[in-house]
């Protein structure tokens, strides 16, 4: 049986006298987490996410190129006390009224995960370099979308150049899309519709010609 007695009324055992702060001091126990924000490097990363350096392999399979953007990240870590001695002491009025001190010694946090909240890449083939879209993997989003195909016109399919870049991009569009990966909201999903039928259309057509 647990010798912790359990009050329904804690201010009516605990008060604050004159100048005091309930629990003021004392030792402390038992497990803090802790979540440090924009800490995790990408290495670490990579190390617990599978899945994402299995999608960049993917890519590469494709024969097209990834590019590193930007991440953010923050690591989890968890410390566990057994006794140690705390404090809480007044604070500023900019953070708050109270704080706590914590005499860690030299127990520091042991890295149990990462939060990952956004990994950004350019994806991009031999046409479309140097991005044909830009995505966020952790978020299954799809950030950037080149002009030559998002904002295609009829009169280009006479320029070559662009129509190869054109092609290139929905053909990287449309694999992230098949896997589950979705257009950031500027983009509308009824024009992307009317645009991937249409370079289908062109693909086939055009793989026809070389053969």
């Amino acid at each position: 049986m647990s010798n912790i007695l359990k009050l329904d009324k804690f201010d009516t055992v605990v008060k604050m006298s004159a100048g005091r702060i309930p629990f003021e001091k004392g030792s402390l126990k038992g497990k803090l987490i802790l979540e440090c924000p924009g800490r995790a490097v990408i290495s670490e990363i990579f190390k617990m996410r599978s899945d994402i350096e299995q999608l960049l392999q993917q890519i590469e399979a494709k024969g097209w190129m990834h590019f590193y953007v930007d991440h953010e990240a923050n690591i989890i870590g968890e410390i566990e006390f057994n006794g140690v001695e705390y404090q809480i002491v007044p604070w500023s009025v900019l953070r708050g009224p109270y704080g706590m001190f914590i005499d860690i010694g030299e127990t520091f946090p042991e890295l149990k995960g990462v939060v990952l909240k956004k990994l950004v890449y350019n994806v991009y083939g031999r046409n479309t370099f140097p991005r044909a879209i830009t995505v966020d993997a952790q978020n299954k989003i799809i950030t950037h979308v080149n002009d030559a195909f998002w904002k295609w016109e009829e009169d280009w399919e006479k320029d070559d150049k662009k129509t190869l870049i054109a092609l290139e991009t929905y053909e990287i569009l449309n694999w992230f899309v098949e896997k589950g990966f979705s257009l950031h909201e500027s983009y509308a999903p009824e024009r992307y519709r009317a645009l991937a039928g249409k370079f289908a259309e062109l693909a086939k057509s055009r793989a026809q010609e070389k053969k």
